[in-house]
């Protein structure tokens, strides 16, 4: 026996070898169920499962083995059973290990939830209240059910409901009720606000044809080539998505001449052909949505602060996009008075305008700009900031020094005071403090701190509107320790966002079978997939970003080169 190699050279490419005997032979061995090549397949299936939210039978597909049998041969797929009841389970508790970890240096906590309606589950209806951390299946939606569910997830995340500094849901009256007992402030979402003008009566039928039509498949291709219109398909709304109306409306107009021109040609649909009042409506719902469409983007955002930016969106809003103008239509005008009036007169109560107007003054974008009162937000800022201080003051013990009652209050402190720049900052943070309250360096009492603070705080410059706000307040701790930061989403679009995926999932074709744990952990996991990605595609940006510069600076050091040797 002998083994021929041969290479082959083809246009400088890089050389192949033919595998030997032994290779060719280990191809054909199996891999040992322990062994780490089967372990990395394992996880490669499960990420896949994950990622894509592919029923767990799919590994016993008949399509998945053979396309399994014809990459890696010497790998075993293990049954379904086996992913989901050892491999998910696992992934999923070292992502729980890992939210644990993140929740336990947390001091404050902000929280949206949902409920929806899903015919999965044997054909039986059944109700699944989400939140960012956790999913519950229940029967009932009363408000008691839904509290008793939300207690439950902060027991489970070993979260204290004092700790909450507010609660995002829709205007539903039993999720209201739900979180009355709750001490933090309950908010009703932006976006379910900025929606309600679309239920007055007119806009209502008019809005209703659109739909209908759209959810006709009509063959528009042809008639949009014969009219040069754009080639794209209809959009249906989501009740879910607050933007999806405005972008199923303005779809519509756009294939407006190609959809009448579709229902045109056949006469047993004459009857859906849209009406002229219709399309005028339409055109104005339109028309007044368009400028909004994009602050609702904004306030949906998962990884910003939010809330602060409402007072700002509504001054905007209110003086400028809902004025009413001489051109304005009659119903142009009732749609801006509606919403003009709703939202602050009947939606937000005076305690939830209070906690807007301090979000406002918190958010170092803003400060008092946005606040209408600045005298009684201060002060709203003052006692928040002085009780929770004398809370932490009482839970310290009795011998407790007034330095460590101060570092206390913050972990960053613990971390930081060790090191040079942490003392240098604490320094400087308290010779900034008497300067401002142009007192000698004394032992101040915590209502002096905290005004002296409130001064600091109104004495730096401002930032820039498309800075971050939780970065400049990690940059300033040291300094301003004591005044509040205030952090609650503005809209309940995180919970939307957790329905489409979870949706997906338990869809009743293929996941009928699954129950609320698999599911909750097959979520968690995606949800963890998907960060992972995000932080490895920020990490090669700026790898890609330092070569950039790296490669810039020896350009002009070549450049500066060729030009001493000309001299």
């Amino acid at each position: 026996m002998f083994v021929v190699n041969l290479q082959i050279k083809t246009g400088g490419a890089a050389a192949v070898q033919q595998p030997t005997v032994a290779e060719s032979f280990a191809k054909c061995v199996t891999y040992a169920p322990r062994s780490k090549q089967a372990e990395d397949l394992n996880k490669a299936v499960v990420y896949f499962i994950a990622k894509d939210m592919m029923p767990f039978q799919i590994v016993e597909k008949p399509g998945f083995l053979h396309l399994m049998k014809k990459a890696v041969p010497q790998y075993k797929v293990p049954t379904r059973n086996y992913f989901s009841t050892t491999k998910l389970p696992a992934m999923y508790q070292e992502v729980r290990a890992g939210v644990e970890e993140q929740l336990a240096e947390g001091e404050w906590f902000g929280a949206t939830t949902d409920l929806w309606t899903s015919t999965g589950g044997g054909g039986e209806p059944f109700i699944l209240s989400l939140t960012a951390l956790i999913l519950f299946i229940f029967q009932k939606t009363t408000a008691e059910h839904i509290t008793e569910m939300m207690e439950n997830m902060l027991i489970d995340w070993k979260i204290k409901k004092e700790t909450l500094s507010g609660i995002t849901t829709d205007n539903a009256s039993n999720m209201r009720k739900a979180f009355e007992s709750f001490p933090c402030v309950w908010f009703s979402c932006f976006g379910h606000n900025l929606n309600l003008v679309l239920k007055m009566p007119r806009v209502e039928s008019a809005i209703r044809a659109c739909r209908h039509l759209v959810q006709r498949k009509c063959e528009l291709q042809k008639k949009q080539a014969q009219l040069n219109i754009p080639l794209h398909s209809l959009i249906h709304d989501v009740v879910t998505r607050w933007g999806s109306t405005f972008e199923m409306i303005s779809r519509f107009l756009e294939q407006q001449q190609a959809i009448c021109g579709v229902l045109a040609e056949d006469r047993s649909t004459w009857h859906f052909m849209p009406k002229d009042n219709e399309i005028t409506v339409l055109e104005e719902v339109s028309q007044l949505l368009c400028p909004l469409h994009d602050f609702i983007d904004v306030l949906a955002s998962e990884k910003q602060v939010t809330l602060s930016s409402v007072k700002p969106v509504l001054e905007h809003r209110n003086n400028e996009i809902l004025q009413e103008k001489g051109e304005d239509s009659t119903l142009t005008k009732q749609m801006k008075h509606v919403m003009k009036q709703d939202i602050m007169q009947l939606r937000y109560t005076e305690e939830m305008k209070n906690v807007l107007n301090i979000c406002s003054f918190v958010d170092p974008r803003f400060r008092e700009n946005f606040v209408e009162n600045l005298d009684e937000t201060v002060k709203s800022c003052t006692d928040e900031a002085m009780a929770h201080a004398s809370h932490l003051e009482s839970e310290q013990p009795p011998a407790a020094t007034t330095e460590s009652t101060s570092s206390n209050t913050n972990t960053t402190t613990k971390r930081k005071e060790k090191s040079l720049s942490g003392l240098l900052q604490q320094i400087t943070a308290k010779k900034n403090m008497s300067k401002a309250s142009g007192s000698a360096v004394t032992v101040p009492s915590i209502q002096e701190r905290i005004d002296s603070e409130v001064k600091l705080y109104l004495s730096l410059p401002t930032v820039s509107a498309d800075s971050d706000p939780l970065a400049w307040w990690k940059a300033h701790v040291e300094e301003i320790p004591m005044l509040l930061k205030v952090c609650i989403p503005a809209t309940s679009v995180p919970s939307e966002r957790v329905f489409s995926s979870s949706g997906h999932i338990l869809s009743p074709d293929k996941r009928g079978r699954m129950s609320d744990r698999v599911l909750e952990e097959q979520r968690e996991r995606t949800k963890a997939i998907e960060e992972e990605q995000m932080a490895a595609q920020n990490s090669e940006l700026e790898r890609l970003r330092a070569q950039k510069e790296v490669k810039a600076a020896r350009a002009r050091l070549e450049a500066y080169d060729r030009s001493l040797s000309k001299a």
